[in-house]
């Protein structure tokens, strides 16, 4: 059972753990602000002496040299690289919102088409996940036209002016998770115009790209939980799929190692950023990330830092 300490009693925990803190007034300063267990526990890992030689019985020690800041630091680096990466992944959140309700409402013309289960993909086995998106349509719209206090009153505004809401308006108000779902269940020719949109706008801009369904599927699905961790402050750094998704051929068409997209690493979602962003925005995206990664590295010993872009998977390509 973990019993409550006080700062000046964590700061000694660590010290007996061999972590040096020179500064011990800044120390208790940062905890006080950032709380133990998120900076400690999140941050700890590319610091601990994994050596059998000089830590015969596994503890938690740190590698000598290793002092408080240089914890700190990679805290900070994956705090900046969060805010980073969610800046990109809204652009990127916005764009595919915008795709998906211009090519459904090209094709589907009518005042409410978005409620209508023969406009979405036959395929049985998307009708659960085709009725929920219909239902989250058809209930935001409902819940806005009769309640005083609406939650998106941009909606309510819309509606009260012109008596209708459409998909345009409606998708701005979905999560990324949500139209997600929506893209996987409109139908084929769909699914396939809107990758190609992708792939136009990147061939303009650097060479020519083709990029299937499934794919942007796949990139979706490696951008949600990177979305989510990124607004929750979760570790981010070291994140990775636990099932990696299959882009051989776009790490072909990028000219990147085999599986190097697939494995959701933050090498991975930010190479596939480039897919989907304008270019001047993603120079602007690259440098700062270059410029996070420059500060990092003077910032902790070698060892570490090799340790952090391992697991960022930048080392691994």
């Amino acid at each position: 059972m973990k019993v409550f300490a006080s700062h000046d009693e964590q700061i000694t925990i660590l010290q007996n753990r061999g972590l040096l803190v020179p500064d011990k007034a800044a120390a208790r300063r940062i905890l006080s602000r950032e709380n133990y267990y998120a900076l400690i526990d999140g941050y700890k890992e590319p610091f601990l002496e994994r050596d059998e030689r000089l830590n015969p019985y596994g503890r938690e020690q740190y590698q000598a040299g290793t002092e408080f800041g240089h914890i700190y630091a990679l805290y900070r680096f994956d705090r900046e690289l969060r805010m980073l990466m969610l800046n990109e992944l809204l652009k990127f959140e916005k764009n595919i919102k915008s795709k998906v309700a211009y090519r459904f409402s090209e094709k589907f013309k009518d005042m409410d088409s978005f409620l209508e289960p023969a406009n979405y993909s036959g395929e049985t086995d998307r009708h659960h996940e085709r009725d929920r998106i219909i239902s989250t349509l058809y209930n935001l719209i409902k819940s806005h036209k009769k309640r005083d206090r609406v939650k998106y009153p941009a909606i309510r505004e819309f509606f009260d002016k012109h008596r209708n809401v459409p998909l345009w308006v409606l998708v701005n108000f979905l999560s990324l998770g949500q139209i997600t779902n929506f893209y996987s269940v409109i139908d084929d020719e769909l699914r396939e115009r809107i990758a190609q949109d992708f792939a136009e706008e990147f061939s303009e801009e650097y060479e020519p790209l083709h990029l299937k369904a499934s794919e942007l599927d796949a990139l979706l699905r490696i951008a949600f939980p990177y979305r989510n961790k990124s607004a929750h402050e979760e570790v981010l750094y070291r994140y990775r799929l636990t099932h990696p998704e299959e882009l051989i051929d776009v790490d072909a068409m990028l000219r990147l190692p085999g599986g190097s997209l697939g494995k959701g690493t933050v090498y991975s979602m930010v190479s596939l950023l480039r897919l989907v962003l304008a270019k001047e925005e993603y120079e602007v995206f690259s440098a700062e990330l270059e410029r996070l990664m420059a500060e990092l590295k003077a910032a902790l010993p070698g060892r570490a830092y090799g340790v952090v872009m391992r697991d960022t998977g930048f080392r691994e390509n």
